[in-house]
């Protein structure tokens, strides 16, 4: 019987160890689990800023393809309007200028001022000579343009000339 009841304390005692060993146990296991958790909402914090980062890269790659494809688009634009004003623009330009009816206008009235004033200063010089080599003085009144300021006239046909506005180039 002391037997029995020694081999029931041993077997008590190995029951209480157990007991403490498991409760040991238990708590490592929750240490673990908690260890475990820990680190995984660290990696779910990780992945989830890693997939934030793919996301604001896909939408930035979106828009760079985007914006290749509208400067694409331009360039090609760029090309064309660049290719016709090499071809057609300066030609249809200078031929919008000169044959517009302002233009001509404008500059036949330059010519008829400019000739007026050649004539007129011509007269005027022709008569400086002969009257220093004659003893009767001549005048200027047979002259046709006797009286007419023709310089002003030509710096007014002139300055119009200069300031001419062709409204066909409006529409170029």
């Amino acid at each position: 019987m002391k037997e029995a009841e020694a081999r029931r304390a041993a077997k008590v005692k190995e029951l209480a160890d157990a007991n403490i060993d498991r409760s040991r146990m238990a708590k490592i296991i929750e240490e673990l689990k908690e260890k475990s958790r820990k680190k995984v909402e660290a990696r779910e914090t990780i992945v989830g800023d890693v997939n934030r980062r793919l996301e604001e890269a896909e939408v930035w790659a979106t828009k760079v393809v985007e914006e290749r494809v509208d400067l694409a688009t331009m360039n090609a634009q760029l090309i064309a309007d660049h290719a016709w004003m090499r071809d057609f623009s300066v030609a249809n330009l200078a031929k919008a200028i000169l044959d517009a009816p302002e233009n001509t206008e404008a500059a036949a009235k330059v010519v008829e001022c400019v000739r007026e004033a050649g004539y007129n200063a011509g007269y005027i010089e022709c008569l400086t000579h002969v009257n220093a080599l004659s003893a009767k003085k001549f005048t200027d009144d047979r002259c046709a343009l006797c009286g007419v300021d023709t310089e002003a006239a030509l710096r007014a046909a002139t300055e119009a000339f200069d300031g001419l506005i062709i409204p066909d180039l409006a529409q170029i």
